[in-house]
């Protein structure tokens, strides 16, 4: 038997011995009997209050568990929300950091093709103006011997016509 059910035994036991002193009391006239009647009904109802009481406490703690317990939850619920949220704030910036990295690579590339385009146009500027060059020392040369050429025959002719002038004369 439970401690809450022996004690309300006890409680009636007692109310029932306090009502049959009482009776018995009032019958033979006996003073004690009614005062023990009466300090066995304070009893029981003093273990009836206790009992009350102790079934309020209990109430009371399982209410503060419960509380307690929606508390831990709460306060559980927050912390899951500020995982999730900073690991939603992680992987935005992850794929943030993902994004610029992705645009510097692709700047770097275009800037390496405008430079490799840049470098190659300048390499055939370069050749053109080689080939230029080339083009006009070759002409240079071929003038430089026609008129070398012209001299000669100028030299022969001027032989021919003067053979005993010297080369001052002529």
């Amino acid at each position: 038997m439970s401690t809450a059910n022996s004690g309300f035994a006890n409680g009636l036991l007692d109310r029932v011995k306090g009502a049959a002193k009482h009776v018995a009391g009032t019958l033979t006239g006996d003073e004690s009997l009614r005062r023990e009647a009466e300090l066995h009904r304070d009893k029981a109802d003093a273990a009836a209050e206790a009992r009350r009481l102790e079934a309020d406490a209990e109430h009371e703690q399982r209410k503060a568990e419960v509380v307690e317990r929606r508390e831990e939850v709460k306060t559980e619920r927050q912390r899951l929300a500020a995982e999730a949220a900073a690991d939603a704030q992680e992987q935005r910036i992850e794929r943030d950091r993902a994004v610029a990295q992705q645009a510097a690579e692709q700047k770097a590339a275009h800037e390496q093709v405008a430079a490799d385009q840049q470098a190659e146009a300048q390499r055939a500027a370069l050749r053109r103006q080689e080939q230029q060059a080339a083009a006009e020392r070759a002409k240079g040369d071929r003038q430089a011997a026609a008129l070398k050429a012209k001299a000669r025959e100028a030299e022969r002719t001027a032989e021919e016509l003067d053979p005993d002038a010297t080369e001052e004369d002529r």
